[in-house]
């Protein structure tokens, strides 16, 4: 072949001719010149071929095999020479080489995962977000060729028609009795936007709307959050994973004889099924999970459908099946029974007596609420000890039992002789909170899992989030009285990142089984009917959440001190939030929702831009 140019994407290299035939010359330092001229060049061409496949490590070259016929040299060293130079050198064998590493690399693609996520609402936007994202080479691959780069296909299933969760209120009204979110018409969030934005995508300007509020209000209606949390799925993609009007019906732990394509089945043709079985079938910890739903169409057609997935996340909430206390003579209550989820506006309630139980945060407001247009609203709680006036709002002590003519006695202790009864009650509504619910969890789950109605506990889970035998299968926004969205954003992450180095085969971020059996055992007996009290209750967080979030980003190996700010800034207006919110006496006017904030993660605090609170000045 005769010299020429072989032309790359970015340069033109010139090869030489390796395969012309050389003249011998007679001399007597023919061979020592000729050896070491030979070997200068070898040396030479080897870094030229380094260097260029170094810079050029995907080229692809085809070529044909050249036929070249020439006499060997006279000297046996010198033509073993040439044979070695002309077969590494060559260009055929240069380029051929890489050509077929080039095609094996084509031919084994990175791995994908299949990854299931039940539910839209804000804890199922943070885990698709967690796991759409490409984490850290350092985290991720770390150029081992034995630990492959994971890739993950991401599917939502949302029951309904658009993303939200609780935050979708349904604006068209006239459903109140039939409700199936807590959503209300004038509810504002009783934590400030700053404070509860996901970390990474603050609350801006474009996040607002309409309805009467200003852009620097700190405590925003749930239209506002609704539109923040539209505008999340937007910036990040996330509406493309989402399946709307996918009711799931069945979660099933797969066991290693089941774990195989034939289980990847669905009513339509998606081309999302894995490709490959789940490499772990040692290893019972990581099943596959088989899931099967029922879509809604456009044209209102209802397909059932069923996929097997690697992982699962539970995002469905915990705020759809009303917990209603067990109150001895209820049935002999004469007046309307309500739950808070039923509950849109006041003024259905014009002129009657009214009795709340419960005096959370919910049922603060909505007995506020009521107060403005009812008789009287008696609010009941076992933090009350004695009966306390204000205004039409009466606190009551603890709702004890309802005798045969209706009357509703109060108690706070054993002895009925202090009780005090009330007649004439209109309504009964409980703010009294929710259960967890998994309505696709049943006996043909082949899962060990306990959530038994009235105690408010999901076990055996590690760290709150993972089941503790099944890390495959999480469950993202179990803990109440926290700041929601950030920590469903460290869950989440933490959730990624196990599943990403365990199906890339390094070290993974969990302890043994019989540690997180162990944990799970320990976590659950903290709470639940022998522990009564909210404070012990297992899901509870309150002041203890901070210490949980920073120990899943260190579980999870994300924490850093910007993460360190960012969180000892959010407990400092948590605090001061609290501190607001409980200075307010029942009926009164909602003071502390015109306080506005402002975050100074860099001292780890805030600033108070107004408030009209005179126990807060502005700084």
């Amino acid at each position: 072949m005769g010299d020429g140019p072989l032309k790359t994407p970015n340069k033109t290299v010139t090869c030489p001719d390796l395969t012309a035939s050389a003249s011998p010359v007679q001399t007597p330092n023919f061979h020592a010149r000729m050896t070491h001229t030979a070997l200068s060049t070898l040396v030479l061409l080897l870094l030229l071929a380094a260097s260029f496949l170094h810079h050029h490590p995907t080229i692809a070259v085809t070529t044909k095999p050249t036929t070249t016929t020439r006499q060997p040299p006279s000297s046996s060293s010198s033509f073993m020479l040439g044979s070695g130079l002309r077969h590494l050198l060559s260009r055929q064998t240069l380029f051929q080489t890489h050509t077929q590493l080039h095609m094996q690399m084509q031919t084994h693609p990175p791995p994908t995962k299949q990854i299931a996520i039940i539910g839209a609402g804000a804890a199922g936007l943070a885990a698709a977000r967690a796991f759409l994202r490409r984490l850290d080479d350092d985290i991720n691959h770390n150029g081992d060729d034995d630990n492959p780069r994971i890739d993950f296909q991401v599917s939502v299933l949302e029951m309904r028609s658009s993303l939200g969760g609780i935050w979708d209120y349904d604006e068209t009204g006239g459903r109140k009795h039939t409700k199936s979110r807590p959503m209300y018409q004038r509810l504002r969030t009783n934590l400030p936007k700053e404070l509860m934005a996901f970390r990474e995508f603050p609350w801006g300007d474009g996040n607002t709307d309409n309805d009467g509020g200003t852009r620097e209000e700190s405590y925003v209606s749930h239209r506002k959050v609704q539109r923040y949390l539209e505008d999340y799925a937007e910036e990040f993609g996330l509406k493309q994973c989402i399946r709307f009007g996918c009711t799931v019906e069945q979660l099933t732990v797969l066991n290693h004889d089941d774990d195989d394509d034939d289980n990847d089945v669905e009513a339509e043709n998606h081309d999302n099924k894995s490709n490959h079985k789940n490499n772990n079938n040692n290893n019972v910890e990581w099943p596959r999970i088989s899931l099967q739903w029922k879509q809604v169409n456009e044209n209102n057609t209802i397909l059932t459908q069923q996929q097997t997935f690697d992982t699962v996340c539970i995002c469905n909430g915990h705020y759809s099946l009303p917990s209603i206390p067990a109150l001895r003579g209820l049935s002999s209550f004469r007046g309307r029974i309500l739950h808070a989820i039923q509950y849109d506006q006041p003024d259905e309630f014009t002129n009657q007596t009214v009795l709340c139980v419960g005096a959370r945060a919910s049922g603060m407001d909505i007995a506020r609420e009521i107060a403005s247009v009812a008789r009287v609203v008696y609010l009941s709680d076992s933090t009350c000890r004695i009966r306390k006036e204000f205004g039409k709002v009466v606190c009551m002590p603890r709702t004890s039992w309802v005798d045969e003519e209706g009357g509703v006695h109060f108690s706070s202790g054993e002895d009925e002789e202090e009780e005090e009864v009330v007649y004439g009650i209109d309504v009964i509504l409980f703010c009294s909170g929710y259960d967890y619910d998994f309505p696709f969890i049943n006996e043909d789950s082949n899962l060990d899992l306990q959530f038994v109605l009235g105690e408010r506990r999901v076990m055996p889970l590690y760290e709150q989030l993972w089941h503790a035998r099944y890390p495959s299968l999480s469950f993202i926004g179990l803990p109440h009285s926290v700041v929601p969205f950030p920590l469903f954003e460290i869950q989440a992450n933490a959730v990624r990142i196990a599943s990403e180095l365990h199906y890339s085969g390094q070290s993974g971020i969990l302890p043994s089984l019989a540690e997180r059996l162990e944990a799970a055992e320990r976590d659950a007996s903290s709470g639940g009917p022998e522990s009564p009290g909210r404070v012990q209750d297992t899901h509870y967080l309150g002041s203890h959440q901070w210490e949980y979030c920073r120990k899943l980003a260190k579980l999870g190996r994300f924490y850093d001190q910007s993460l360190e700010n960012y969180i000892a800034t959010n407990k400092e207006m948590y605090d001061c939030s609290g501190r607001e919110r409980k200075a307010m006496v029942p009926g009164g006017e909602d003071t502390y929702r015109q306080t506005r904030f402002t975050r100074d993660d860099d001292r780890k605090s805030y600033r108070i831009l107004y408030s009209e609170m005179s126990s807060t000045q502005p700084v």
